[in-house]
């Protein structure tokens, strides 16, 4: 009984015992978990005052720097046009090729401004002809106002004189009788091209028949200045004639002042007319030496929208051609410009070739916003206004000496410019 009393009480202190020991860790066991939420609450701490940290050491090491990858490499491209229409005969440039400024591009048909010259340096001939006549008519007026015999000698003068005029005449027809050879040559040759294009069944029967009456009637203006040419060659022999009768002759003293006045004013009409035909056949000339298209400036040819045989109308686009010297056009937003000026260095990492850098400097800046001079610029005055940071171009201009032979207008580009001010 005894010992059963002793072996309980044992039995009561170890229970005590082992219920102690479940209480005192369950009391334990919460502290490892605070510690370690104590120190991920430290290390978050730290990662954020590190992520200011380096936020504001970026910002203070950066803060004369400006970047943007909104920008672009650019090229002032000239598109080449034809100035006047016709068939090209000859594309002496390809696609991408280089060229220097006066080079031949392309070659137009020019056999009808060919014509078109001949025609007006016909006409020049015949008006100088007739402005020679009308001197010599000034010279025959004034031989008639002497005297008696003064009458006599100037009237063997104006026989000479006659014969002069009768010469310059001649002159005048010879130059009728080219003039209307040439345009039926034009004649005969648009005749020929309506033929053919009428077999191809390009043009009609009465296309035909129109270029078949012009030629009939350039054959007909010829037929009749070989006429006229014909009887001033007449008329010459008849004034050759009278040189012998003008001897004897005695012309009457009359007033010839007026006379005199009027042969003058019919020589400073004809020599107009000399100005005025000089001045046709300059224009004739510039249509002719357009013909010939020559590159304005150096540079590689783009975008060619012509080729050999393709009929090309007045102010058609032959070929684009993008100069060597490049730029970079950068727009920044309206928050960076505070400090931006023309000077500042810059540098350029070109995506294109796998981030190289070439450096610069600001050229310009842009008078308007991108916005301002897109095609439907914002019109705030509408109501529906909302604010949007805004972008300006800014100009850079590549440092000299660099190797850009691998860069084209339109490359992406990323700058960061150094700010100076």
């Amino acid at each position: 009984m005894a010992t059963t009393t002793e072996e309980a009480r044992t039995n009561g202190t170890n229970g005590d015992a082992v219920k102690g020991d479940a209480a005192k860790a369950t009391m334990v066991a919460p502290v490892p978990r605070k510690k370690k939420a104590r120190r991920a609450y430290l290390l978050l701490l730290g990662m954020a005052g590190t992520a200011a940290a380096i936020y504001f050491v970026h910002g203070y090491v950066t803060r004369n720097e400006v970047a943007t990858d909104d920008a672009q490499i650019e090229a002032d491209v000239t598109p080449v046009a034809t100035r006047v229409g016709g068939v090209v005969l000859h594309m002496k440039i390809g696609d991408n090729q280089k060229v220097e400024a006066g080079q031949l591009i392309a070659e137009i048909d020019d056999a009808d401004y060919k014509a078109k010259v001949a025609a007006a340096e016909a006409d020049l001939d015949a008006a100088r002809a007739q402005a020679d006549a009308a001197d010599a008519q000034v010279e025959i007026v004034k031989s008639t106002s002497g005297g008696a015999l003064s009458s006599a000698k100037a009237m063997l003068q104006g026989t000479g004189a006659s014969v002069r005029s009768a010469q310059a005449m001649i002159e005048a027809a010879q130059a009728t009788v080219a003039r209307a050879t040439s345009d039926l040559m034009k004649a005969q040759q648009d005749l020929d091209r309506a033929k053919k294009l009428h077999d191809a069944g390009a043009v009609s029967g009465q296309a035909l028949e129109s270029a078949q009456a012009s030629r009939d009637s350039a054959q007909a203006s010829l037929d009749s200045a070989k006429a006229n040419l014909a009887a001033s060659k007449d008329a010459s022999a008849q004034a050759q004639s009278r040189v012998a009768e003008a001897e004897g002759r005695v012309v009457q003293s009359t007033p010839v002042d007026h006379q005199i006045a009027s042969a003058n004013a019919a020589a400073h009409l004809a020599h107009a007319h000399v100005a005025n035909a000089q001045a046709a056949l300059d224009l004739a000339k510039l249509p002719l030496s357009y013909t010939k298209i020559t590159a304005p400036i150096a540079g590689f040819v783009s975008k060619l929208g012509a080729h050999e045989g393709q009929m090309v109308q007045p102010g058609m686009t032959l070929v684009m051609i993008v100069p060597q010297k490049l730029y970079v056009v950068a727009n920044f937003k309206e928050t960076q410009m505070d400090r931006i000026a023309a000077g500042d260095p810059v540098d350029i990492d070109i995506d294109a070739l796998g981030g190289r850098k070439i450096t610069g400097k600001v050229d310009s800046i842009s008078a308007g916003t991108g916005a301002r001079f897109s095609m439907m610029p914002p019109d705030n005055a509408t109501g529906n206004f909302v604010k949007v940071v805004q972008r300006v171009p800014v100009k850079i201009a590549l440092d000299p000496n660099q190797d850009v032979s691998k860069l084209h207008a339109g490359l992406s580009v990323e700058v960061k410019v150094h700010l100076q001010h």
